[in-house]
């Protein structure tokens, strides 16, 4: 497991948490398949699923292991907790209304990306971005655009703790291809995936950044990219600008008193 340079990580903790991710991974594990995946012993594996279960977080159903109702809770706080949760929703709900393509808001998190908001169905996983699983920041429309607005010394942080791995021949694998994507996506505003992270899915970001000038994240359009030809391609970018001009609008009316306001 990767874990942060100089940072402590309590061995059983991690341990608890890798079979909770098994459990995700295989969509559901027995006692013997979590043991082979884990490296554990069995009466160890076995002392965390139970003590996961008093929690509430695993539930046993037929002798396999799934992950419990509770975690629809931390998935809602999650969503919730943001400042400007109600503003993106209603941004990924306009967008899917305007386009063809599946919308979404995604964060960087840790230096990896992952979905908040959206419904995002085109995938050959289960795991892909539907579930809040984390994606490589390089190999994501979401992630490039996101780490745009990084300086050189906040990416360098996330490339020295995940490396560039490539899940595709079109995966960026070399630091000077990546920074000089970047330098692309700053000159034209936005960010592209064109089978970078799956085989034959495309996707366009664009960041959405704070009153303040914080990246919140990413506003992003995908798709087959089958799918899109030049045409395509211009108009999915044109409704993400729109959509991020009226998320930021919005989130700057929030800070707004009513002095601000003319009330």
């Amino acid at each position: 497991m990767t874990q942060p340079d100089g940072e402590q990580v309590l061995q059983t903790t991690a341990a608890s948490l890798r079979i909770v991710e098994h459990i995700l991974e295989l969509g559901g594990a027995s006692l013997r398949e979590l043991v082979e995946a884990t490296g554990l012993a069995k009466s160890t594996v076995h002392s965390h699923l139970h003590t996961l279960a008093a929690y509430g977080y695993v539930v046993n159903e037929d002798n396999r292991y799934h992950l419990g109702a509770k975690f629809c809770h931390l998935g809602d706080y999650v969503r919730t907790r943001k400042e400007y949760h109600r503003v993106a929703e209603e941004a990924v709900a306009w967008l899917a209304n305007e386009s063809t393509m599946d919308a979404d808001f995604a964060v960087e998190e840790h230096g990896r990306v992952i979905s908040l908001y959206g419904d995002l169905e085109f995938a050959n996983s289960p795991r892909f971005l539907v579930d809040g699983s984390p994606f490589h920041v390089h190999t994501t429309a979401s992630g490039k655009a996101i780490l745009a607005h990084y300086d050189e010394e906040r990416v360098r942080k996330i490339l020295d703790r995940w490396g560039l791995p490539a899940p595709t021949e079109r995966s960026i694998t070399t630091e000077e291809a990546l920074f000089a994507e970047l330098e692309r996506v700053r000159e034209q505003g936005f960010a592209e995936n064109d089978g970078e992270a799956i085989e034959g899915f495309w996707a366009v970001g664009k960041a959405v950044r704070s009153p303040r000038g914080e990246v919140y994240g990413s506003l992003n359009l995908s798709g087959p990219a089958y799918l899109v030809d030049d045409e395509t391609r211009a108009a999915q970018v044109e409704l993400l600008e729109r959509a991020v001009d009226r998320f930021e609008r919005e989130a700057a009316a929030m800070y707004r008193t009513p002095e601000d306001r003319g009330e």
